[in-house]
């Protein structure tokens, strides 16, 4: 589903600037003229954006796309040699900024990102300046018969090289699914086809402005992700529940579930397995049914919020949430252990029960704010912690 999430919009954006390409030459001069800066201010906005969110990878991406424009509109790859060297290094490039991980913009941990850059362009200089030998005959090299690729400029090893790049794209995202694998590998696509079809007016206003409307989609979607979404558990967070709070009316039950014993958890095992185990329950309450919205309010504690439901039809679903968890053994690590554990001898993973303890309260009481409501489960919670805990109190 997350890969799938993370790269709809690509595709979407893919096929809408396929149809302007097509629909290019019929657009009116008004349309036009005002298209022709589109490129240009998406750019500045993209590269200021980037910049302030901290956005190194978009931010390559940007200017590697402007790097692309100015050397074919510069006619700086004007020879055969040159533009198949253009054509290969700009793949490969947009790899390894993909590869690399993100380490600001303006911070000496990125000087790997900007020597990528700058080797790709003593590369490029140095080539097309000596125009040494081998360079054609890699670079220019073709194996098969030239009719069937009568369809392209480029040889067939820069098609090997693209075909090969785009492989590995692919792998990366559906090893790592992100908004920022999802947005390279669909400005790799744009850049190879801008580079099929050299500098034209309809290369730069359509694929150009594709690409870098990509990378502002992922900027905003990474902003979003920010503020709304808990970094270690990626449930919605506090702010994402008030919003739903304002929304809400009629019938609703809001459940508060909290971690039981998690502190002594923490003090015995450290904090870093403490995440593991949140992450977990986080895990879980994704797959929770009724159609509950799940929330992270805080430190070890949830919240799931059920539309349409009162507690007694809403206490199944979470009746089997809770069973769920307690029911999966969490692994320690040896490495997670704390060192002063000295009850803890054997050199095998160890194998720990987790249970949770479940607050519930619906709008059929008398509070008249899901805030209100909100308050009802969380003591409803102390109840089912007074009870001996792992149970669902309302």
């Amino acid at each position: 589903m997350r890969t799938i999430k993370n790269l709809l919009p690509i595709i979407i954006l893919l096929a809408l600037s396929g149809y302007i390409y097509q629909i290019y030459p019929r657009l009116t001069q008004t349309i036009l003229n005002v298209v022709v800066f589109l490129p240009i201010v998406l750019m500045l906005v993209v590269i200021a954006l980037s910049i302030h969110f901290n956005r190194s990878t978009i931010f390559f991406y940007a200017i590697l796309i402007a790097i692309t424009n100015f050397a074919l509109g510069q006619e700086l790859a004007d020879t055969k040699l040159s533009y198949a060297l253009l054509s290969t290094l700009v793949p490969l490039t947009l790899l390894v900024l993909t590869i690399l991980p993100e380490r600001g913009i303006l911070s000496l941990r990125a000087i790997p990102t900007y020597m990528t850059l700058g080797l790709s362009l003593t590369i490029y200089l140095m080539i097309t300046s000596l125009s040494p030998d081998w360079s054609s005959q890699f670079i220019l090299n073709d194996w098969l018969p030239a009719r069937y690729f009568d369809w392209t400029p480029h040889s067939q090893a820069v098609l090997v090289i693209a075909f090969t790049v785009a492989i590995s794209m692919l792998v990366i995202f559906f090893v790592q699914p992100s908004p920022n694998t999802a947005t390279g590998l669909g400005v790799l696509v744009l850049l190879v086809i801008q580079l099929h079809f050299g500098y034209t007016d309809s290369s730069l206003n359509v694929l150009s402005s594709s690409a870098l409307i990509m990378c502002l989609y992922a900027i905003l979607q990474e902003s979003w992700r920010m503020a709304y979404l808990d970094e270690l558990t990626e449930l919605p967070a506090r702010r994402a529940l008030r919003e739903k709070f304002q929304k809400m009316g009629g019938l609703y039950t809001v459940a508060m579930l909290d971690v039981d014993h998690f502190k002594k958890f923490n003090d015995t095992y450290g904090h870093d397995t403490g995440d593991a185990v949140l992450r977990m329950i986080a895990n879980k309450m994704n797959k929770v049914t009724g159609g509950g919205a799940c929330y992270r309010y805080g430190g070890e504690e949830f919240t799931v919020v059920f539309n349409g439901k009162d507690r007694e039809d809403a206490k199944p679903h979470l009746e089997n949430l809770r069973e769920t968890i307690a029911n999966t053994p969490f692994v320690i690590n040896r490495a997670s252990r704390r060192k002063s554990d000295k009850k803890i001898k054997s050199k095998k993973n160890k194998s720990v029960k987790v249970t949770v303890s479940i607050g519930v309260a619906d709008s059929t009481s008398n509070s008249s704010t899901p805030w209100d409501i909100l308050k009802l489960s969380d003591k409803a919670l102390y109840r089912a912690k007074g009870k001996g805990r792992n149970c669902v109190c309302s």
